[in-house]
């Protein structure tokens, strides 16, 4: 009741004279209805067809009364049924008939269906794409096109152009400029549904990471803790420092190694001169053919081939990539993050970032003490309630087994491993979850082939002999 009544309202008050119309004849007729004793509600409006057609649907009918509709009735049905009966004997004559021309039409003639199974498609993979806005060419214009909100298409272009600037040696930009690209690639957010958005900006972090591995890095770890970020971008930080980490801890290229010099037949050895290799030959290679030249050589084996030694990028900066994310874990001040509350997800990753930067510091003169103050920030958390927190750090133990040498594991580190040891011990035991297990029981083997390698060097290692193993 309470809706019609809105609705004879919303009627009244039409500007329309027919609807108007039709909600005061309602409302006359509810008010009559709901209270027949009382004044009677009268609206003024003109009496037309349409009036007089709508005043006589309030009085029904007068029922005739079922008695004088049986007989009726049952007349109307015994005409239908012959009816009936005569059109369907003639229907099916018809139906018989055209079944029979049918047939002959169909052996007469064959039958081609209409289908697009045999239009072939337009090879169309070889297309250019077209648009309007030329990519940027410099790394300036890059960042302006990033920064600007009213054209997507430049936008779009800008963002597929970042990364082949920042990795063009030939580009060279200022470190203030690449912390500012950082800022405004991580802050930047898919208003238009740019195709592949996540990991051309994804891209393009890791280049800027790699390039400037120093300021933004150092630009990155200090925001993961600052408040105002949502949760994407701060995954988005961890994943970008952990594949620039893994990029920068690979080899980049051997080095240039000067050309040797053929031997003379008498064992003679040709003498190349510092002139004639531009001033770039070691001294060790110099004297090393003087003395080859003047020495005889009854039989020569094989010669072995010196493994190289290549500068490591990441060893500069393991530090920064690496104690900054272990400063505020435990802070519960800021309103937007809580690792050790609420925020379980992102603790998780940030172990799994934190381990793959542990092990792509293999080597680096860091990794020693890394691995300490890394071992002492997972013994805080090895209770955890959750058990893809303890996934993470069953994952950062395994790192720091393989980035450690045996000989710091076993020595430098046997406290942290045997706490290690019994801790793996049980969880094996007592874990209900099958994965935790499963990874405790491969980090005890990787412990034990540590252990194996240690004492055949010949230093004593029994008290870290990993127990219920064999």
């Amino acid at each position: 009741m309470l809706r019609m009544m809105r609705a004879v309202q919303a009627h009244v008050e039409s500007p329309v004279p027919g609807t108007r119309r039709l909600g005061m004849i309602v409302a006359e007729t509810l008010s009559h209805k709901l209270d027949p004793t009382g004044e009677p509600l009268k609206f003024e409006y003109a009496i037309d067809e349409e009036s007089i057609h709508l005043l006589s649907l309030v009085k029904p009918s007068s029922d005739p009364g079922l008695p004088a509709l049986v007989p009726l009735h049952s007349t109307q049905h015994q005409t239908k049924a012959k009816a009936t009966a005569e059109d369907s004997s003639e229907v099916d004559r018809n139906m018989a008939s055209l079944s029979v021309n049918t047939e002959e039409k169909e052996k007469a003639v064959p039958v081609e269906y209409d289908s697009d199974d045999d239009l072939e498609p337009y090879d169309m993979s070889h297309d250019a794409k077209v648009t309007k806005e030329k990519p940027p060419v410099y790394i300036g214009d890059c960042l302006d096109g990033l920064m600007s909100r009213e054209n997507p298409a430049r936008i779009a272009a800008c963002l597929e152009a970042a990364e082949r600037l920042i990795r063009d040696e030939r580009k060279l930009v200022e470190k203030q400029v690449a912390t500012e690209l950082a800022k405004v690639l991580l802050h930047l957010q898919d208003e238009y549904s740019i195709e592949n958005f996540s990991r051309l900006r994804h891209r393009a972090l890791i280049a800027t990471t790699v390039n400037f591995p120093h300021q933004v890095a150092l630009y990155l770890t200090r925001e993961f803790y600052e408040p105002n970020y949502n949760i994407r971008q701060r995954l988005d930080m961890l994943e970008v420092l952990a594949s620039a980490a893994q990029e920068l801890s690979k080899p980049a290229g051997e080095p240039s190694s000067p050309p040797s010099c053929a031997r003379r037949r008498g064992g003679e050895a040709c003498e190349v001169s510092c002139s004639a290799l531009g001033g770039t030959a070691d001294w060790r290679e110099l004297v090393q053919q003087r003395i080859d030249k003047n020495t005889r050589h009854f039989a020569q084996g094989r010669a072995k081939r010196e493994t190289p030694a290549l500068h490591s990028r990441f060893a500069e900066v393991a530090g920064v990539f690496f104690y900054p994310l272990l400063t505020f874990y435990d802070r519960r001040d800021s309103r937007t993050l809580d690792l050790l509350g609420d925020d379980s997800l992102v603790l998780s990753r940030l172990v799994y970032t934190l381990g793959v930067v542990m092990h792509a510091s293999l080597h680096a003169p860091i990794a020693q003490q890394m691995a300490v103050d890394f071992m002492q920030f997972i013994w805080a958390l090895r209770f955890h309630t959750q058990p893809y927190v303890r996934q993470a750090l069953l994952f950062a133990v395994a790192m720091v087994i393989l980035s450690t040498p045996a000989h710091s594991l076993m020595t430098d580190m046997s406290e942290e491993v045997l706490e290690c040891r019994y801790w793996l011990l049980d969880i094996m035991e007592h874990d209900t979850d099958s994965q935790c297990q499963q990874m405790a029981a491969q980090n005890l083997v990787l412990l034990e082939d540590a252990s194996k390698n240690e004492s055949q060097t010949g230093l004593p290692s029994s008290s870290l002999t990993i127990r219920g193993i064999r």
